[in-house]
């Protein structure tokens, strides 16, 4: 009996250290209570509010309660970016994360998460927010029209970038904002060598998208810390369940009462630990927890020489190809005279675990101006096709891309084709000559043979196309430029299939007549005999 005694003690002990909770149904009108959160430095300050009532039902499953926060710091900006997952107390106990703001509200009034709901964040059912992306998309994250309402709403979560250019922050603005996300520059460089103190309820956290040569990190408040296990925000970061996101202590270094969007300026500290799920009402991580990510590696090559930037990424099926485009994006900027004339060649490698072939990404831009734009998207899109047709958990381990960059416009513009006869017999061969024009006015005739089958039968129709690389895919693949997009039997015929695209270095002479065929994994199956011809008719999904 004696030797259970310890055991018993230590139980206590652990309970009696445990934050004691105030479930939602003891809050009432008017309670008095207290929230915690960092306004400048490392440390966490309390500033009182006062409970003004308890939604039902705010969401499907979902009570908010509404306080009035009651510090000078706050009167004239109300909740501010960075404070979601900031605790709130009544009478010592943990009572829930403001998390919601209501839009040009006039007085301090937020929205706070009650704590059960937190702590309940892996049952929920999470979601992912990514758009369908097929190879024609214009944007990796589809613009939604912001609609003005009187209701609470999350508080926007501030992500920084450091290392890239200020172009790169105000062109995907826009797309991080659709995600919830509320973009600044240059305010999150990484600090590893910084003193930190034990991670509290009411600190500030930053979770690291991108890290290295260039880095990018997200913004939140720690609500409650039970062991190694770490809640935070209130709200859902992107909505994807479980994921893989390290994250490090951060620090405010000040305040920024705007008017318009106030929000806390900060840099990261050393890491800590992993966001592991994203759940609806918060996010939960562990501290001590190594995450994997994506070693990237970029090199730039023009006149003066070459520039290599090395960085890690998270593994996600979204932000991933986001991320991507803007290092990208960010490179040309910097180094290529966005707003002249001139040419990128681009040349990448994605490989994934498995896999024996990598995700070979290729192309070459020309034009006079945008071109960041027209290259990181083109690298990006294809990325972002592959991660929508495979399994979320199937995620790239390495990525490499080369850019080559000159001031030459090299590019030619089609201006006309023609055959050098109408009619012609099986065997016969004709000439197709296609007038090309560049910006400086030289003009050019290119010529193309081509032999008619002789197995071809009298009577046929040949059409001939003379396109860039884009309209060629586009009369190729054509599913692959329709939402949903073709089924693929496995990755690797995903992989080999998106490896003949043809890539835009090039243009491309076509060839074709009208004949019954049948597709397959966006491959066409053409002249194939009567018998399999007519048991794939009769089976429901092939054409």
């Amino acid at each position: 009996m004696r030797c259970l005694i310890p055991a018993v003690f230590a139980a206590l002990l652990q309970l009696s250290a445990q934050q004691a909770i105030m479930p939602i149904g003891q809050i009432r009108p008017d309670m008095a209570g207290v929230a915690r959160t960092v306004f400048r430095g490392q440390d966490p300050e309390e500033f009182p509010l006062r409970i003004l009532g308890v939604l039902q039902n705010s969401g499907p499953g979902q009570n908010l309660i509404l306080a009035r926060l009651l510090t000078p710091r706050l009167e004239q900006t109300g909740v501010m970016q960075g404070m979601s997952g900031s605790p709130v107390y009544i009478e010592g106990k943990l009572v829930g994360a403001i998390a919601f703001a209501f839009p040009f509200a006039k007085e301090p009034i937020a929205g706070i998460r009650p704590i059960e709901e937190m702590l309940q964040v892996e049952r929920s059912r999470a979601t992912i927010r990514a758009e369908s992306i097929h190879l024609g998309s214009s944007e990796l994250v589809a613009g939604k029209a912001q609609s003005e309402t009187n209701q609470a709403s999350a508080v926007l979560t501030p992500i920084s970038f450091a290392g890239m250019t200020e172009r790169t922050a105000q062109h995907f603005a826009s797309q991080w904002r659709q995600l919830g996300f509320a973009v600044q520059q240059g305010a999150s460089g990484s600090q590893p060598a910084g003193a930190t103190s034990p991670l509290r309820p009411g600190d500030m956290i930053s979770v690291q998208l991108i890290r290295g040569d260039m880095n990018s990190g997200a913004d939140g408040t720690v609500t409650h810390i039970a062991g190694n296990q770490v809640y935070a925000f209130g709200h859902r970061f992107l909505g994807g369940g479980a994921v893989d996101f390290p994250f490090a202590k951060a620090e405010v270094i000040t305040s920024m009462p705007n008017l318009n969007m106030p929000f806390k300026i900060s840099q990261s500290l050393k890491p800590v630990g992993t966001i592991f799920f994203d759940g609806e009402a918060a996010v939960k991580g562990e501290l001590g927890r190594a995450p994997k990510l994506v070693p990237m590696t970029i090199r730039y090559r023009d006149a003066a020489g070459l520039k290599e930037y090395k960085m890690e990424m998270v593994r996600h099926s979204l932000l991933s190809p986001l991320l991507l485009q803007m290092a990208l994006f960010s490179t040309l900027d910097s180094h290529f005279r966005s707003a002249g004339s001139g040419t990128v060649d681009l040349k990448g490698e994605i490989r994934f675990a498995g896999q024996a072939k990598p995700l070979e990404i290729e192309g070459r831009y020309s034009g006079d101006n945008n071109l960041p734009v027209a290259a990181s998207l083109g690298a990006a899109i294809p990325f972002a096709f592959f991660q929508q047709h495979v399994e979320e958990t199937f995620l790239p381990e390495s990525m490499t891309f080369d850019l080559v960059a000159n001031t030459k416009h090299e590019q030619w513009v089609i201006e006309s084709a023609s055959a050098s006869r109408r009619s012609a017999k099986p065997g016969d061969t004709l000439t197709i000559r296609t007038q090309l024009s560049s910006p400086n006015g030289v003009e050019k005739i290119v010529e193309h043979q081509f032999t008619v089958p002789s197995w071809l039968p009298g009577g046929e129709t040949l059409t001939f196309t003379v396109a860039d690389s884009f309209i060629t895919n586009l009369l190729d693949f054509r599913s692959f430029y329709q939402p949903g997009g073709p089924v693929f039997r496995s990755t690797a015929e995903l992989i080999r299939t998106l490896g003949t695209l043809h890539p835009a270095n090039a243009m491309y002479v076509r060839v074709f007549r009208s004949s019954p065929a049948f597709q397959s994994g966006g491959r066409e199956l053409s002249n194939l005999p009567p018998s399999i011809a007519s048991t794939l008719q009769k089976t429901p999904g092939t054409y």
